[in-house]
């Protein structure tokens, strides 16, 4: 029998804080459900008793269920790979499909204009301009410091984005985003983040905007969906898209169906 907390600790070991805080939660949950007292006596049943329960019980999204469900599946992968079980259950686990669609959560371009405009002046509206011209995650916007800014020639600026799995990415933004974005510095320190927020403020922010702007089910995350498929339908390459948005997979940007390093979104867009 093997120590599962020693496990997890293995599992997690050099993962950003913030996933690991995550990914221990999510599997906590799972084990305090199946109550086993080692990864081996965790059963394709169990887990599928599981699914159901978070689905049936607990009444949660499939987007949420697919998350929690993730995080067991890993660590059973990880404790396969490492010789700690024979088997792993959650092989022959099926998830629930997604029921969402994908262009249910894509702004048009004017409602990303209204919702952007609707936002306050300053800080708020350099916040929304420049996740739309980057297509930066609100964590990334959220950990962005001055240091990682680097003006250009041309009035723009690069900027480099912290991303998951610690992977660090360049993208450019044009000089109306920088020249608003850089009204906000004053006397602040190279290390000091460029808009003092953090996540939840940055969501609140957004939300507020959208709902003036009469778009109230949006999400911060629908900013990142949207300049993809704005970005694929001005014939932007769908691998530089990719590179672009910091996906790990082509698979996920070809959701969006169609970067060139060094261009930004206000090559293709009017930002």
């Amino acid at each position: 029998m093997r120590d599962i907390a020693g496990i997890i600790e293995q599992w997690l070991y050099g993962r950003p804080e913030r996933t690991q805080g995550e990914y221990f939660r999510d599997t906590a949950q799972a084990l305090k459900f199946l109550q086993v007292e080692s990864l081996e006596a965790i059963t394709l049943k169990g887990l599928q008793d599981y699914q159901t329960h978070l689905l049936q019980v607990r009444h949660l999204k499939d987007t949420s269920v697919r998350r929690k469900v993730a995080a067991i599946r890993g660590l059973l992968k990880f404790a396969q790979e490492q010789g700690y079980i024979d088997r792993n259950p959650a092989v022959a686990l099926r998830s629930p499909k997604d029921t969402s669609s994908l262009h249910e959560r894509i702004l048009t371009r004017e409602q990303v204009q209204a919702i952007i405009t609707a936002a306050s002046p300053g800080r708020d509206h350099a916040l929304l301009r420049f996740i739309y011209a980057s297509g930066a995650r609100i964590s990334e916007a959220c950990g962005l410091l001055w240091k990682d800014c680097i003006p250009q020639a041309d009035g723009g600026a690069v900027v480099r984005l912290l991303g998951k799995g610690s992977k660090w990415r360049s993208v450019t933004i044009p000089a109306a985003v920088w020249t608003e974005m850089s009204q906000l510095r004053s006397t602040a320190a190279d290390d000091a983040k460029v808009f003092g927020l953090v996540r939840r403020n940055a969501h609140d922010i957004f939300k507020a905007a959208a709902k003036q702007a009469g778009c109230p089910e949006a999400s911060t995350h629908y900013l990142r969906h949207s300049i993809a498929s704005h970005l694929v339908a001005a014939g932007m390459d769908i691998v530089e898209v990719r590179d672009f948005l910091g996906h790990e997979n082509i698979a996920t940007t070809n959701a969006y169906a169609h970067a060139t390093k060094g261009k930004s979104a206000g090559d293709y867009l009017s930002l």
